[in-house]
């Protein structure tokens, strides 16, 4: 018994110690990148968060942290880029908001966006008001509710219980709806992200996606924009006030 004890807790052991091994070199990566930023070598802060970010450890806090590194060695466009993923991830982080508009602060385009019918608007602000897990959660507790109605209705209670539990399936019923439509269009969004930002200091946008086309505009760095289509090496994309046109695809990055 004592030997089978002992060779399960070895087994635990051979488990845990490249965990903990990964984890080590993770908090190191950190340490050296926060250094290097503290120190100003924001190229070198950045190579280290690429590294994280390529081992698959990416979250809100590594994305601020690069937009900040970005933003210091002055590139608006990436930097912009990074505050943007991370406002995806967590979309009530006040800090990563404040950055953000800071750094859009510097984009030479000012865009005057088409206004939005107070309906749409509405819904859009009731739905970006949580996450899509949290939606996800209120849509299974109103359908715990709803179903609770559905047995208040059909138990042997009397009338009023009856209209009640009928009131309340038609009420739950309809808010589950609502929860599990604004949970799957908040995911959709941030998983096929069709927002991209501008990466060059001046990009021509083009009438067709041919080089020798007629530019229609120019947008420039940190320019968010909505891409509507690929062709080839282009993407027909819009901006905030309708504006469409072709651009080349290398000149943007979709916030992913």
């Amino acid at each position: 018994m004592k030997q089978s004890v002992f060779v399960l807790f070895s087994m635990v052991i051979m488990v845990l110690a490249p965990l903990r091994s990964v984890a080590g070199n993770l908090d190191k990566m950190w340490d050296r990148a926060n250094t290097a930023y503290v120190n100003g070598d924001y190229a070198g802060a950045l190579t280290v968060y690429d590294s994280i970010e390529s081992a698959n450890k990416a979250g809100v806090k590594l994305y601020y942290n690069m937009g900040n590194a970005h933003f210091k060695s002055g590139h608006i466009g990436k930097a912009i880029l990074y505050y943007s993923k991370a406002q995806r991830l967590d979309p009530f982080d006040e800090d990563v908001e404040y950055n953000l508009q800071v750094a859009q602060g510097y984009v030479k385009d000012r865009i005057e966006v088409v206004p939005e019918f107070f309906a749409s608007r509405w819904l859009n602000d009731t739905r970006n008001a949580m996450s899509s897990n949290a939606w996800a959660v209120t849509s299974l507790v109103v359908l715990a509710l709803a179903l609770c109605g559905l047995l208040l209705y059909l138990l042997p209670l009397g009338m009023t219980y009856r209209k009640l539990g009928f009131w309340s399936v038609v009420l739950f019923g309809v808010l589950t709806i609502v929860s599990v439509t604004f949970a799957s269009k908040q995911r959709s969004e941030a998983v096929e992200s069709d927002d991209a930002v501008v990466m060059l200091s001046a990009a021509p946008v083009k009438s067709s996606p041919d080089s020798s086309s007629k530019d229609i505009f120019v947008i420039h760095e940190g320019t968010m924009v909505k891409v509507l289509d690929h062709l080839g090496d282009w993407s027909q994309i819009s901006i905030a006030d309708g504006n469409k046109g072709w651009i080349l695809t290398s000149s943007i990055e979709i916030i992913d």
